[in-house]
């Protein structure tokens, strides 16, 4: 027999969304609910475990070190809530629901048509939302449980979450077929772009002669298809265009793309298949190659 629980987990979820979205109007519109039934559920949940929870200040929601706790720890128990959902309803009918993700521009250009094209084919109960983000925009949306996993590239500090390794590749030199120029058209200041310069001149005695610096690789890569010049940028930016690649005979440069995860979290089945499917596809591509 389970006891009778103290908790009830309609005013836990009231809490844990006004805790995840900052306020207590927008938890309200999460639920459907009025403001008063949220304030009113997060007091009665205060009353049930004998804690504060928030500091109760006007026109503010600043949780306690024990609702901080709390919001934490709650984080499991509807994962878990979620995966019995999920396990009832796939057992029946398949995977259904959202994969909710988000990853950097250039590489959703590359890289998500066909996956998510297979995955609607194989699983037409599963429902793809995507946000296009850079990396801490990323980490944001993972804080805030608005995305179940993230894909970045490896070149920031992600000790904070949990990550596994989706494709491997190397930052290469491109030209266009009918280009003669030998300038180069570079990102900003990065650890990629450093090395390039540092094995340039070590291999030639001579500075790396750049014409021009651009935020975007995309730009970058569109700027050398007109044949402005010779682009450096991850190989996956050359994916779907016309360009040929410069070996200059100079020491690889790899990057690792990274699917993020919040910290300790379970992660959601239907994450898993959509990686899944992304891995095998890429791994075909790659043998084909």
């Amino acid at each position: 027999m389970f006891r009778k629980l103290p908790l009830n987990l309609v005013y836990l979820k009231y809490f844990c969304d006004a805790y995840r979205l900052g306020s207590v109007s927008k938890s309200a519109k999460e639920n459907f609910v009025s403001q008063s039934a949220i304030s009113q559920g997060i007091t009665k949940l205060e009353d049930l475990l004998y804690i504060k929870l928030i500091t109760h200040e006007p026109n503010r929601f600043k949780p306690t070190p024990e609702g901080v706790l709390l919001f934490e720890k709650s984080k499991k128990i509807f994962e878990a809530i979620e995966e019995v959902e999920q396990s009832v309803i796939n057992g029946e009918k398949g995977y259904q629901g959202q994969v909710q993700f988000a990853c950097m521009h250039s590489f959703a250009l590359a890289f998500l048509s066909k996956p998510i094209a297979l995955l609607r084919e194989k699983y037409p109960g599963l429902y793809v939302k995507f946000r296009s983000a850079g990396p801490d925009q990323i980490k944001k949306l993972l804080q805030t449980g608005e995305i179940d996993f993230g894909i970045v590239l490896n070149n920031d500090d992600f000790s904070a979450y949990d990550s596994e390794i989706i494709y491997k590749g190397e930052y290469q030199l491109y030209r266009s077929k009918n280009s003669k120029s030998e300038q180069y058209i570079l990102s900003e200041q990065r650890k990629e772009t450093n090395l390039l310069k540092q094995h340039y001149s070590n291999m030639f005695q001579k500075e790396l002669p750049v014409l021009m610096e651009v935020a975007s690789w995309e730009v970058i890569a569109s700027l050398v298809e007109e044949g402005l010049g010779i682009g450096f940028f991850p190989d996956y930016i050359a994916k779907k265009k016309d360009l040929e690649r410069i070996d200059l005979g100079l020491p690889s440069i790899p990057y690792e793309v990274l699917a993020l995860f919040p910290k300790g979290a379970n992660k959601h089945k239907n994450s898993k298949v959509f990686l899944e499917i992304f891995a095998n596809i890429n791994k075909k591509e790659t043998t084909a190659i």
